[in-house]
């Protein structure tokens, strides 16, 4: 073979190599006979470092970490993944500005400042929260704050017990539940706040042993000293005979308590001496009756409670009964109601989410009505990034859903916090994902626990900053005007209580 020949191929790779180079150095978003020139990226693929899962996907299609998600609303607009041309195209997201809220939670936080009084929290979320992720964070923040011990409300069973660090959960594994996505609920055992029911007395289809005999045990825990000792606990349960019976074990003693009360609702504060590490809760019924859960709590102080559901878009929460619903409004008078959705609902797919923002109005308008005098907190969606062409950038759901929020929260008089903006906005969890060490998954969606603990002080910084404005007094809860396809106000059912004190 002469030189000349073996010259040519190697020139030829040259001028191809040359030509894509030059390619290369053309402006994004170049058109030619109106059809638009596709960007040539020849270092894509090794200027960034990629997860070998986003070779065969996008990370629009990679489920949460911790399970798949759930199905959202079929009716949105659909169109094509965005090629790399329209993303040339696609200038910075637009700031979203935060909006204010937070009167009456602001008011509480000095009331108890001032006094020690109770401040109650509800943190709504998907698996961002699962575990306590950002909710352990941000509550042992509050509680260094301004006062209060305990890790608030956990239910019966949980997909999260085994990996949650702030209480340790176990139960007999006999109970029969339902939650969010049950395909049928029945109307003898309503859905709780946590979107879960627990039906003592039954027994699972699936399950060959004996009905009856349930029980359920907690186990005190987690890095934070308020953590550690149970001072006080709540546990609720539904309607039923006042003779059923739940013993319960704290310090190695054990005492039998009756479950008294026909609310929708119902609730019995137990108080160990000393504060207890476990408790364990054995329940004695007659005939099935529904039971939700435990909160573990100090008289005063912060309680934040997590309800965490993974998958979950935010918009199955209408699912809970409005009777329940206001029954636990009325139990747990919270101070603050923080919605933090989103992965489960962005995607580069939806043109607009009108069809979501009316979807959550009636979430909102639901949880104001069953908690007129708590302040709702909307967080607005993380950043999010699709691989297109080799290279993650932010998805172009991120900025339409942030706009459909804060809408959602503006309309509804809700406070709104750009938690996109606070991570850094545009291509902020590429860096998250390749900070050393990382703050989030290499599924470019969700953060690990140091960016959950990053979230959390965020969240944590943004709440002071509004705490230390002097700012107005709360007005006097009102009802807000039902949505057209909510039912009618009406009060809140009677709660029934009762307590005791364990020595």
């Amino acid at each position: 073979m002469s030189s000349e020949r073996s010259r040519n191929p190697f020139v030829l790779v040259l001028l191809v190599v040359g030509l894509l180079a030059a390619l290369s150095l053309l402006p994004a978003g170049l058109t030619l006979g109106g059809t638009a020139l596709r960007p040539v990226r020849l270092l894509a693929d090794v200027l960034r470092k990629q997860p070998a899962a986003a070779v065969a996907a996008t990370a629009t299609d990679l489920p949460p970490p911790n399970g798949p998600a759930a199905p959202v609303d079929t009716t949105a607009a659909m169109v094509a993944p965005p090629d790399s041309s329209e993303l040339a195209a696609h200038a910075q997201a637009p700031a979203v500005p935060n909006l204010g809220g937070l009167d009456s939670f602001l008011a509480a936080l000095r009331r108890t400042k001032a006094d020690g009084s109770k401040v109650r929290i509800a943190y709504f979320g998907d698996s961002m929260i699962e575990g306590d992720l950002i909710t352990g964070d941000l509550r042992n923040s509050l509680q260094q704050a301004f006062g209060g011990t305990g890790v608030g409300y956990v239910p019966i069973g949980s997909v999260a017990a085994d990996f949650r660090g702030t209480v340790h959960e176990t139960n007999s594994g006999n109970w029969l539940s339902y939650d969010l996505v049950s395909p049928k609920l029945p109307g003898q055992y309503p859905l709780g706040l946590s979107g879960h029911v627990f039906v003592a007395g039954a027994r699972p289809a699936d399950s060959t042993g004996a009905a009856g005999g349930q029980w359920v045990s907690y186990r005190a825990g987690g890095p934070w000293a308020p953590l550690r000792r149970f001072e006080q606990a709540r546990l609720f349960y539904g309607p039923g005979p006042a003779t059923d019976v739940v013993r319960v074990t704290a310090n190695n003693r054990t005492v039998p308590h009756e479950l008294p009360g026909t609310a929708a609702a119902n609730e019995l504060t137990l108080t160990p001496s000393p504060a207890a590490r476990q408790m364990r809760f054995d329940f004695d019924v007659r005939a099935p009756r529904p039971v939700y859960g435990v909160s573990f709590e100090s008289p005063g102080g912060v309680t934040l409670d997590n309800f965490s559901f993974r998958g979950n878009s935010g918009m199955s929460l209408t699912r809970i009964p409005f009777k329940e619903l206001a029954a636990f409004g009325k139990l747990q008078a919270y101070d603050l109601i923080i919605l933090h959705y989103g992965v489960n609902v962005a995607s580069a797919r939806n043109l607009s989410y009108g069809w979501y923002e009316r979807a959550m109005t009636r979430v909102v308008d639901r949880l104001q009505r069953a908690c007129p005098a708590a302040s709702i907190l909307i967080v607005g969606m993380s950043d999010k990034s699709s691989r297109i062409d080799g290279e993650f950038v932010t998805d172009l759901s991120v900025p339409r859903l942030l706009k459909a929020q804060r809408r959602l929260a503006e309309r509804n008089h809700a406070a709104f916090w750009n938690l996109f903006e606070a991570m850094g906005g545009e291509n902020s969890m590429v860096s998250w994902v390749e900070e050393s060490p990382a703050l989030a998954n290499r599924d470019y969606t969700h953060v690990n626990s140091r960016g959950a603990r990053k979230i959390a002080r965020l969240l944590f910084d943004y709440l002071m900053a509004e705490y230390a404005h002097p700012g107005a007094p709360a007005p006097a809860p009102t009802v807000p005007a039902a949505a057209p396809d909510s039912p009618a106000p009406k009060p809140a059912p009677a709660a029934d209580t009762a307590a005791a004190v364990m020595r």
